[in-house]
Protein backbone atom coordinates (compact mmCIF):
# COMPACT_ATOMS: atom_id res chain seq x y z
CA UNK A 1 0.00 0.00 0.00
CA UNK A 2 3.16 2.47 1.28
CA UNK A 3 5.11 1.44 -2.11
CA UNK A 4 1.90 2.43 -4.50
CA UNK A 5 0.80 5.50 -2.67
CA UNK A 6 4.47 6.54 -3.00
CA UNK A 7 4.78 5.36 -6.44
CA UNK A 8 0.94 7.64 -7.20
CA UNK A 9 2.75 10.87 -5.33
CA UNK A 10 5.56 10.07 -7.63
CA UNK A 11 3.60 10.31 -10.89
CA UNK A 12 1.70 13.30 -9.62
CA UNK A 13 4.90 15.38 -8.92
CA UNK A 14 6.38 14.29 -12.42
CA UNK A 15 3.29 14.99 -13.79
CA UNK A 16 2.80 18.68 -11.93
CA UNK A 17 6.74 19.31 -12.89
CA UNK A 18 5.62 18.87 -16.97
CA UNK A 19 3.15 20.68 -16.61
CA UNK A 20 4.88 23.95 -14.77
CA UNK A 21 7.88 23.63 -17.61
CA UNK A 22 5.84 23.23 -20.00
CA UNK A 23 3.63 26.39 -18.55
CA UNK A 24 7.04 28.58 -18.50
CA UNK A 25 8.16 28.08 -21.25
CA UNK A 26 5.02 29.36 -22.84
CA UNK A 27 5.11 32.05 -20.28
CA UNK A 28 8.76 33.22 -20.98
CA UNK A 29 7.91 32.98 -24.44
CA UNK A 30 4.87 35.47 -24.20
CA UNK A 31 7.62 37.84 -21.96
CA UNK A 32 9.88 37.86 -24.98
CA UNK A 33 7.52 38.26 -27.21
CA UNK A 34 5.59 41.18 -25.24
CA UNK A 35 9.20 42.76 -24.82
CA UNK A 36 10.21 42.55 -28.31
CA UNK A 37 6.90 44.07 -29.66
CA UNK A 38 6.75 47.16 -26.80
CA UNK A 39 10.40 47.65 -28.16
CA UNK A 40 9.25 48.16 -31.73
CA UNK A 41 6.44 50.09 -30.69
CA UNK A 42 8.33 52.44 -29.00
CA UNK A 43 10.66 52.42 -32.57
CA UNK A 44 7.57 52.82 -34.44
CA UNK A 45 6.41 55.59 -32.11
CA UNK A 46 9.54 57.40 -32.17
CA UNK A 47 9.69 57.64 -35.67
CA UNK A 48 6.31 58.30 -36.20
CA UNK A 49 7.17 61.57 -34.59
CA UNK A 50 9.99 62.72 -36.76
CA UNK A 51 12.39 61.10 -34.47
CA UNK A 52 12.34 64.15 -32.17
CA UNK A 53 12.96 63.64 -28.53
CA UNK A 54 11.42 66.27 -27.22
CA UNK A 55 7.51 64.71 -28.66
CA UNK A 56 8.68 61.33 -27.90
CA UNK A 57 9.51 62.38 -24.38
CA UNK A 58 6.11 64.18 -24.07
CA UNK A 59 4.40 60.75 -25.03
CA UNK A 60 6.59 58.95 -22.78
CA UNK A 61 5.96 61.41 -19.57
CA UNK A 62 2.84 61.04 -19.52
CA UNK A 63 2.46 57.43 -19.58
CA UNK A 64 5.25 56.98 -17.25
CA UNK A 65 2.69 58.58 -14.76
CA UNK A 66 -0.31 56.91 -16.07
CA UNK A 67 1.67 53.34 -15.35
CA UNK A 68 2.85 54.54 -11.67
CA UNK A 69 -0.83 55.21 -10.78
CA UNK A 70 -2.24 52.27 -11.98
CA UNK A 71 0.04 50.72 -9.91
CA UNK A 72 -2.10 52.13 -6.59
CA UNK A 73 -5.54 51.92 -8.54
CA UNK A 74 -5.02 48.22 -8.39
CA UNK A 75 -4.77 48.28 -4.70
CA UNK A 76 -2.69 44.94 -4.70
CA UNK A 77 -5.64 42.94 -5.93
CA UNK A 78 -3.98 41.51 -9.24
CA UNK A 79 -1.48 39.82 -6.43
CA UNK A 80 -4.00 38.80 -4.09
CA UNK A 81 -5.96 37.26 -7.14
CA UNK A 82 -3.01 34.43 -7.92
CA UNK A 83 -3.88 33.92 -3.90
CA UNK A 84 -7.60 33.94 -3.47
CA UNK A 85 -8.68 32.90 -7.18
CA UNK A 86 -6.66 29.86 -6.77
CA UNK A 87 -7.55 28.86 -3.20
CA UNK A 88 -10.92 29.03 -3.87
CA UNK A 89 -10.63 26.86 -6.87
CA UNK A 90 -8.82 24.42 -4.95
CA UNK A 91 -11.59 24.27 -2.16
CA UNK A 92 -14.27 24.39 -4.74
CA UNK A 93 -15.87 27.05 -2.35
CA UNK A 94 -17.54 28.97 -5.57
CA UNK A 95 -19.47 31.66 -3.57
CA UNK A 96 -16.04 32.95 -2.54
CA UNK A 97 -14.68 32.81 -5.85
CA UNK A 98 -17.73 34.93 -6.90
CA UNK A 99 -17.41 37.38 -4.35
CA UNK A 100 -13.60 38.23 -5.00
CA UNK A 101 -14.11 38.06 -8.69
CA UNK A 102 -16.50 41.15 -7.86
CA UNK A 103 -15.60 43.16 -5.09
CA UNK A 104 -11.67 43.24 -6.73
CA UNK A 105 -13.41 44.56 -10.13
CA UNK A 106 -15.73 47.13 -8.31
CA UNK A 107 -13.13 48.21 -5.57
CA UNK A 108 -10.36 48.75 -8.74
CA UNK A 109 -12.81 50.57 -10.57
CA UNK A 110 -13.56 52.59 -8.34
CA UNK A 111 -10.10 53.29 -7.30
CA UNK A 112 -8.87 53.58 -10.68
CA UNK A 113 -11.28 56.55 -11.68
CA UNK A 114 -9.93 58.01 -8.49
CA UNK A 115 -6.69 57.88 -9.28
CA UNK A 116 -8.22 59.08 -12.81
CA UNK A 117 -9.92 62.10 -11.28
CA UNK A 118 -6.69 63.03 -9.68
CA UNK A 119 -4.53 62.95 -12.51
CA UNK A 120 -6.94 65.19 -14.63
CA UNK A 121 -7.06 67.79 -11.56
CA UNK A 122 -3.29 68.17 -11.10
CA UNK A 123 -2.96 67.98 -14.97
CA UNK A 124 -5.23 70.93 -15.15
CA UNK A 125 -3.29 72.69 -12.45
CA UNK A 126 -0.16 72.70 -14.23
CA UNK A 127 -1.84 74.20 -17.65
CA UNK A 128 0.10 76.96 -17.13
CA UNK A 129 3.14 75.05 -16.35
CA UNK A 130 3.62 72.76 -19.36
CA UNK A 131 3.53 72.34 -23.03
CA UNK A 132 0.43 72.09 -24.80
CA UNK A 133 1.43 67.93 -25.99
CA UNK A 134 2.31 67.18 -22.24
CA UNK A 135 -0.79 68.69 -21.00
CA UNK A 136 -2.94 66.62 -23.94
CA UNK A 137 -1.35 63.45 -23.26
CA UNK A 138 -1.87 63.85 -19.78
CA UNK A 139 -5.68 64.62 -20.32
CA UNK A 140 -6.04 61.48 -22.52
CA UNK A 141 -3.92 59.55 -20.10
CA UNK A 142 -6.29 59.84 -17.75
CA UNK A 143 -8.91 58.28 -19.59
CA UNK A 144 -6.32 55.38 -20.27
CA UNK A 145 -5.18 54.66 -16.61
CA UNK A 146 -8.68 52.88 -15.54
CA UNK A 147 -8.72 50.55 -18.98
CA UNK A 148 -5.28 49.47 -18.38
CA UNK A 149 -6.05 48.65 -14.65
CA UNK A 150 -8.67 46.58 -15.52
CA UNK A 151 -6.57 44.71 -17.78
CA UNK A 152 -3.99 43.99 -15.44
CA UNK A 153 -6.70 43.01 -12.71
CA UNK A 154 -9.17 40.46 -15.35
CA UNK A 155 -5.16 38.78 -16.49
CA UNK A 156 -4.24 38.05 -13.01
CA UNK A 157 -7.29 36.23 -12.56
CA UNK A 158 -6.95 34.34 -16.09
CA UNK A 159 -2.82 33.36 -14.74
CA UNK A 160 -4.78 31.44 -11.52
CA UNK A 161 -6.89 30.26 -13.49
CA UNK A 162 -3.95 28.54 -15.08
CA UNK A 163 -4.69 30.64 -19.16
CA UNK A 164 -1.07 31.57 -18.87
CA UNK A 165 -1.25 32.10 -22.59
CA UNK A 166 -4.59 34.25 -21.79
CA UNK A 167 -3.02 36.03 -19.14
CA UNK A 168 -0.66 38.14 -20.47
CA UNK A 169 -2.64 38.82 -23.94
CA UNK A 170 -1.84 42.55 -23.01
CA UNK A 171 1.55 42.36 -23.49
CA UNK A 172 1.61 41.01 -27.26
CA UNK A 173 -1.76 42.32 -28.21
CA UNK A 174 -1.68 46.24 -27.17
CA UNK A 175 1.39 47.41 -29.00
CA UNK A 176 0.34 45.21 -32.24
CA UNK A 177 -2.72 46.83 -32.49
CA UNK A 178 -1.22 50.34 -31.54
CA UNK A 179 1.68 49.95 -34.45
CA UNK A 180 -0.76 49.24 -36.77
CA UNK A 181 -2.85 52.28 -36.27
CA UNK A 182 0.19 54.41 -36.45
CA UNK A 183 1.57 52.85 -39.50
CA UNK A 184 -1.78 53.09 -41.00
CA UNK A 185 -3.14 56.42 -40.67
CA UNK A 186 -0.70 58.30 -41.23
CA UNK A 187 -0.89 56.31 -44.91
CA UNK A 188 -4.47 57.42 -44.98
CA UNK A 189 -4.46 60.76 -43.48
CA UNK A 190 -0.78 61.61 -44.79
CA UNK A 191 -0.19 63.59 -41.55
CA UNK A 192 2.57 63.65 -39.09
CA UNK A 193 0.79 62.10 -35.72
CA UNK A 194 1.39 64.13 -32.24
CA UNK A 195 2.19 62.70 -29.02
CA UNK A 196 -1.32 63.54 -28.08
CA UNK A 197 -2.88 61.49 -30.90
CA UNK A 198 -0.86 58.37 -30.37
CA UNK A 199 -1.87 57.90 -26.26
CA UNK A 200 -5.45 58.51 -28.21
CA UNK A 201 -4.57 55.33 -29.92
CA UNK A 202 -3.60 53.58 -27.39
CA UNK A 203 -6.43 54.30 -25.19
CA UNK A 204 -8.30 52.62 -28.13
CA UNK A 205 -5.88 49.65 -28.41
CA UNK A 206 -6.12 49.01 -24.76
CA UNK A 207 -10.18 49.38 -24.82
CA UNK A 208 -10.11 46.35 -27.88
CA UNK A 209 -7.77 44.55 -25.48
CA UNK A 210 -9.63 45.01 -22.70
CA UNK A 211 -12.71 43.54 -24.22
CA UNK A 212 -11.08 40.51 -25.56
CA UNK A 213 -9.46 39.59 -21.79
CA UNK A 214 -13.05 40.33 -20.42
CA UNK A 215 -14.92 38.15 -22.70
CA UNK A 216 -12.07 35.17 -21.61
CA UNK A 217 -12.23 35.52 -18.23
CA UNK A 218 -16.28 35.89 -18.43
CA UNK A 219 -16.23 32.54 -20.06
CA UNK A 220 -13.87 31.13 -16.66
CA UNK A 221 -16.37 32.09 -14.77
CA UNK A 222 -19.43 31.67 -16.28
CA UNK A 223 -20.11 28.43 -14.50
CA UNK A 224 -19.44 29.96 -11.15
CA UNK A 225 -21.23 33.09 -11.41
CA UNK A 226 -24.59 30.84 -12.55
CA UNK A 227 -24.71 29.04 -9.93
CA UNK A 228 -22.83 31.16 -6.71
CA UNK A 229 -24.42 33.78 -5.01
CA UNK A 230 -21.12 36.29 -4.32
CA UNK A 231 -20.10 35.82 -0.69
CA UNK A 232 -18.64 39.15 -0.07
CA UNK A 233 -15.70 39.13 2.47
CA UNK A 234 -14.23 42.39 1.42
CA UNK A 235 -12.73 43.65 4.79
CA UNK A 236 -10.46 40.22 4.97
CA UNK A 237 -10.06 40.45 1.12
CA UNK A 238 -8.44 44.23 2.01
CA UNK A 239 -6.40 43.44 4.70
CA UNK A 240 -4.38 40.86 2.22
CA UNK A 241 -4.09 43.15 -0.61
CA UNK A 242 -3.31 46.55 0.63
CA UNK A 243 -0.06 45.11 2.01
CA UNK A 244 0.79 43.73 -0.84
CA UNK A 245 0.61 46.86 -2.88
CA UNK A 246 3.05 47.89 -0.05
CA UNK A 247 5.08 45.27 -1.81
CA UNK A 248 4.63 46.25 -4.73
CA UNK A 249 5.44 49.70 -4.21
CA UNK A 250 8.93 48.59 -2.09
CA UNK A 251 10.11 46.66 -4.91
CA UNK A 252 9.72 49.52 -6.91
CA UNK A 253 11.93 51.69 -4.76
CA UNK A 254 14.60 49.08 -4.75
CA UNK A 255 14.10 48.21 -8.82
CA UNK A 256 14.49 52.41 -10.20
CA UNK A 257 16.09 54.26 -7.52
CA UNK A 258 19.76 53.30 -9.14
CA UNK A 259 19.05 55.52 -11.98
CA UNK A 260 17.76 58.16 -9.69
CA UNK A 261 20.60 57.84 -6.89
CA UNK A 262 23.29 57.84 -9.87
CA UNK A 263 21.59 61.13 -11.28
CA UNK A 264 21.89 62.71 -7.84
CA UNK A 265 25.20 61.94 -6.58
CA UNK A 266 27.33 61.69 -9.83
CA UNK A 267 25.90 63.23 -12.73
CA UNK A 268 23.16 62.60 -15.67
CA UNK A 269 25.83 60.39 -18.01
CA UNK A 270 26.27 58.44 -14.82
CA UNK A 271 22.51 57.99 -14.29
CA UNK A 272 22.19 57.46 -18.70
CA UNK A 273 24.62 54.48 -18.45
CA UNK A 274 23.54 52.70 -15.38
CA UNK A 275 19.68 52.75 -16.70
CA UNK A 276 21.25 51.13 -20.20
CA UNK A 277 23.00 48.36 -17.91
CA UNK A 278 19.58 48.01 -15.68
CA UNK A 279 17.82 47.38 -18.67
CA UNK A 280 19.84 44.89 -20.52
CA UNK A 281 19.80 43.12 -17.21
CA UNK A 282 16.24 43.75 -16.69
CA UNK A 283 15.28 41.24 -19.42
CA UNK A 284 16.67 38.24 -16.88
CA UNK A 285 13.71 39.67 -15.23
CA UNK A 286 11.70 38.63 -17.70
CA UNK A 287 12.39 35.04 -17.47
CA UNK A 288 11.77 35.29 -13.40
CA UNK A 289 8.75 37.15 -13.57
CA UNK A 290 7.39 34.51 -16.02
CA UNK A 291 8.43 31.45 -13.83
CA UNK A 292 7.04 33.47 -10.48
CA UNK A 293 4.04 34.32 -11.91
CA UNK A 294 2.61 31.05 -12.92
CA UNK A 295 3.99 29.63 -9.63
CA UNK A 296 2.22 31.71 -7.84
CA UNK A 297 -1.31 30.00 -7.91
CA UNK A 298 -0.11 26.73 -7.42
CA UNK A 299 1.81 27.47 -3.76
CA UNK A 300 -1.62 28.93 -3.06
CA UNK A 301 -3.41 26.15 -4.03
CA UNK A 302 -0.71 23.13 -2.18
CA UNK A 303 -1.03 25.61 0.33
CA UNK A 304 -4.41 25.53 1.51
CA UNK A 305 -4.90 22.38 0.79
CA UNK A 306 -2.32 21.31 2.86
CA UNK A 307 0.11 19.48 1.02
CA UNK A 308 2.94 20.33 2.16
CA UNK A 309 5.58 17.59 0.84
CA UNK A 310 4.41 18.18 -2.58
CA UNK A 311 4.86 22.75 -1.98
CA UNK A 312 8.31 21.77 -1.08
CA UNK A 313 9.37 19.91 -4.17
CA UNK A 314 7.38 22.20 -6.66
CA UNK A 315 9.00 25.45 -4.91
CA UNK A 316 12.57 23.49 -5.77
CA UNK A 317 11.59 22.86 -8.93
CA UNK A 318 10.90 26.31 -9.43
CA UNK A 319 14.04 27.42 -8.03
CA UNK A 320 15.66 25.31 -10.17
CA UNK A 321 14.10 26.78 -13.51
CA UNK A 322 14.33 30.12 -12.29
CA UNK A 323 18.10 29.53 -11.75
CA UNK A 324 19.13 27.41 -14.85
CA UNK A 325 17.03 30.68 -17.06
CA UNK A 326 19.24 33.41 -15.34
CA UNK A 327 22.54 30.65 -15.19
CA UNK A 328 21.86 30.92 -19.08
CA UNK A 329 21.57 34.38 -19.43
CA UNK A 330 24.73 35.31 -17.54
CA UNK A 331 26.63 32.98 -20.09
CA UNK A 332 25.80 34.66 -22.70
CA UNK A 333 25.87 38.27 -21.67
CA UNK A 334 30.18 37.08 -20.86
CA UNK A 335 30.64 37.27 -24.72
CA UNK A 336 28.31 39.59 -25.57
CA UNK A 337 27.44 41.86 -23.12
CA UNK A 338 29.59 44.91 -24.80
CA UNK A 339 27.83 44.59 -28.41
CA UNK A 340 24.81 44.77 -26.36
CA UNK A 341 25.75 47.68 -24.91
CA UNK A 342 26.80 48.96 -27.88
CA UNK A 343 23.00 49.61 -29.58
CA UNK A 344 22.74 52.37 -27.14
CA UNK A 345 25.88 54.08 -28.41
CA UNK A 346 29.99 53.45 -28.17
CA UNK A 347 30.18 55.21 -24.92
CA UNK A 348 28.02 52.50 -23.27
CA UNK A 349 30.14 50.17 -23.57
CA UNK A 350 32.03 51.22 -20.25
CA UNK A 351 29.12 49.98 -18.39
CA UNK A 352 30.37 46.18 -19.30
CA UNK A 353 31.74 45.18 -15.78
CA UNK A 354 29.01 46.84 -13.72
CA UNK A 355 26.57 44.68 -15.88
CA UNK A 356 28.70 41.70 -15.11
CA UNK A 357 28.40 42.75 -11.81
CA UNK A 358 25.10 43.38 -11.76
CA UNK A 359 24.03 40.10 -13.60
CA UNK A 360 25.63 37.74 -11.25
CA UNK A 361 24.09 39.29 -8.07
CA UNK A 362 20.73 38.73 -9.75
CA UNK A 363 21.58 35.13 -11.19
CA UNK A 364 22.52 34.07 -7.75
CA UNK A 365 19.56 35.77 -6.31
CA UNK A 366 17.52 33.45 -8.97
CA UNK A 367 18.56 30.23 -7.37
CA UNK A 368 15.91 31.00 -4.63
CA UNK A 369 13.61 30.59 -6.71
CA UNK A 370 9.43 32.30 -5.77
CA UNK A 371 10.57 33.55 -3.05
CA UNK A 372 8.44 36.46 -2.82
CA UNK A 373 4.98 34.86 -4.55
CA UNK A 374 5.63 31.94 -1.76
CA UNK A 375 4.96 34.89 1.10
CA UNK A 376 2.25 36.59 -0.23
CA UNK A 377 0.83 33.24 -1.30
CA UNK A 378 0.89 31.97 2.14
CA UNK A 379 -0.16 34.76 4.19
CA UNK A 380 3.20 35.90 5.25
CA UNK A 381 2.78 40.00 3.16
CA UNK A 382 4.15 41.38 6.39
CA UNK A 383 7.25 39.71 6.93
CA UNK A 384 7.45 40.79 2.53
CA UNK A 385 7.34 44.36 4.18
CA UNK A 386 9.87 44.27 6.87
CA UNK A 387 12.33 42.95 4.75
CA UNK A 388 12.14 44.88 1.86
CA UNK A 389 12.04 48.47 4.36
CA UNK A 390 14.82 47.17 6.00
CA UNK A 391 16.92 46.47 2.85
CA UNK A 392 15.97 49.70 1.37
CA UNK A 393 17.15 51.94 4.21
CA UNK A 394 20.09 50.32 4.77
CA UNK A 395 20.69 50.30 0.97
CA UNK A 396 19.47 53.79 0.74
CA UNK A 397 22.03 54.48 3.72
CA UNK A 398 25.24 52.80 1.66
CA UNK A 399 24.58 54.55 -1.45
CA UNK A 400 25.65 57.79 -0.21
CA UNK A 401 29.01 56.06 0.63
CA UNK A 402 29.39 53.97 -2.05
CA UNK A 403 28.34 55.17 -5.37
CA UNK A 404 30.38 58.34 -5.29
CA UNK A 405 33.41 56.57 -4.07
CA UNK A 406 33.01 53.45 -6.81
CA UNK A 407 30.70 55.32 -9.65
CA UNK A 408 28.40 52.79 -12.20
CA UNK A 409 30.17 50.36 -10.79
CA UNK A 410 29.33 50.82 -7.12
CA UNK A 411 25.48 51.61 -7.98
CA UNK A 412 25.55 48.20 -9.66
CA UNK A 413 26.88 45.67 -7.44
CA UNK A 414 24.40 47.54 -4.61
CA UNK A 415 21.36 46.35 -6.69
CA UNK A 416 23.01 43.03 -6.86
CA UNK A 417 23.50 43.16 -2.76
CA UNK A 418 19.81 44.24 -2.23
CA UNK A 419 18.22 41.80 -4.52
CA UNK A 420 20.72 38.99 -2.99
CA UNK A 421 20.07 40.29 0.91
CA UNK A 422 15.88 40.49 0.96
CA UNK A 423 15.98 37.30 -1.03
CA UNK A 424 18.59 35.26 1.77
CA UNK A 425 16.24 37.15 4.32
CA UNK A 426 13.17 35.60 2.53
CA UNK A 427 14.94 32.25 2.26
CA UNK A 428 14.97 31.79 6.19
CA UNK A 429 11.94 33.36 6.88
CA UNK A 430 10.04 30.30 4.70
CA UNK A 431 12.79 27.98 6.46
CA UNK A 432 11.55 29.47 10.13
CA UNK A 433 7.89 29.51 9.36
CA UNK A 434 7.68 26.28 7.14
CA UNK A 435 10.65 24.68 7.85
CA UNK A 436 10.29 24.30 4.09
CA UNK A 437 14.35 25.22 2.10
CA UNK A 438 13.49 28.16 -0.71
CA UNK A 439 16.62 27.18 -2.53
CA UNK A 440 17.22 25.44 -6.27
CA UNK A 441 18.02 21.57 -5.00
CA UNK A 442 17.20 18.19 -6.83
CA UNK A 443 13.42 17.44 -5.74
CA UNK A 444 13.56 14.01 -3.42
CA UNK A 445 11.67 11.26 -3.89
CA UNK A 446 8.38 10.90 -1.57
CA UNK A 447 10.11 8.49 1.33
CA UNK A 448 6.56 8.48 2.87
CA UNK A 449 2.64 8.08 1.62
CA UNK A 450 1.56 11.66 1.48
CA UNK A 451 -1.19 12.54 3.66
CA UNK A 452 -4.40 11.93 1.92
CA UNK A 453 -5.88 15.35 0.74
CA UNK A 454 -9.32 15.40 -0.48
CA UNK A 455 -9.78 16.57 -4.07
CA UNK A 456 -12.49 18.62 -4.95
CA UNK A 457 -14.09 17.48 -8.22
CA UNK A 458 -15.16 19.84 -10.86
CA UNK A 459 -18.47 18.96 -9.94
CA UNK A 460 -18.88 20.44 -6.67
CA UNK A 461 -17.98 24.09 -8.14
CA UNK A 462 -21.46 23.54 -9.59
CA UNK A 463 -23.20 22.42 -6.71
Amino acid sequence: MADGANLKAQDAQTTRTQGFLSQAAKSIAMRVSAAGLTFGMALFIARALGGDRGLYGEYALAISWMNILVILAKLGFDTASLRFVAQYRASGEASLLHGFDVASRRLTLITSIGMSLLLLCVTLLLRGHVSDGVFWCLLISAGLLPVVAGIQLREAGLLAFGRVMAGQTSGVLTPLLLVLFVIAIPRFTGERLSPPFIVLLQLLSSILTLGFVAWIGRRELASVEAVAEPDMRTMEWMQVALPILLVQFLNLMQNQSGTVLCGALLDKEAAGLFSAVARVAGVLFLGLQAINTIAAPTISSLYHLGRRDELDRFVKTCALASGGFAAAFLVVMLPLGRSVLSVFGEQFVEGYVPLLVMTAGLSIAAFAGPVTQFLLMTGHQWDCIRIFSINTVVCLAAALFVIPQYGVLGAAGLAAFARLSSYAAMVFVIKQRHNIWCIATLPSAVTSPPVPVETVPQQRMAA
